[in-house]
């Protein structure tokens, strides 16, 4: 069924697409090759469901980042030590020639325009 899906949507939309699984079943050799295969990159998820949710996975020519907030999901703000880390990761993957992305998802409170600032400048500098 997955596969089947994958496919399908592979021959109807030729562009970039990336997957957000939090089922622990996604996080395996398997599922990792069958994405890359498909042209299909995982998330990296801050917090991360299980362990391997906050590495990204599937197709590795895109990579993406999604920060949701931490300790509390959607509301809270990261401290600058963890965006300066992201930051760095982020600089890692496009040296390395990959599309990066990377959301901020803590909208509730306000600190995802805050976080994603911060870590452009980060960034630019």
């Amino acid at each position: 069924m997955t596969r089947t899906f994958f496919e399908a949507l592979r021959n109807r939309y030729p562009r970039d697409v990336v997957c957000e699984p939090r089922h622990a079943s996604w996080f395996t050799p398997g599922a990792d090759r069958l994405l890359a295969q498909l042209r299909v990159a995982r998330v990296a998820a801050d917090p991360a469901k299980v362990a391997s949710a906050a590495q990204p996975g599937g197709w590795d020519g895109l990579r993406y980042f999604r920060w949701h907030g931490s300790p509390r999901m959607y509301y809270s703000s990261y401290p600058d030590d963890a965006l300066a880390a992201l930051a760095r990761t982020l600089q890692a993957e496009k040296a390395h020639g990959r599309v990066v992305w990377c959301i901020f998802d803590n909208t509730a409170t306000g600190a995802a325009m805050a976080n994603a600032l911060t870590v452009r400048m980060m960034l630019m500098a």
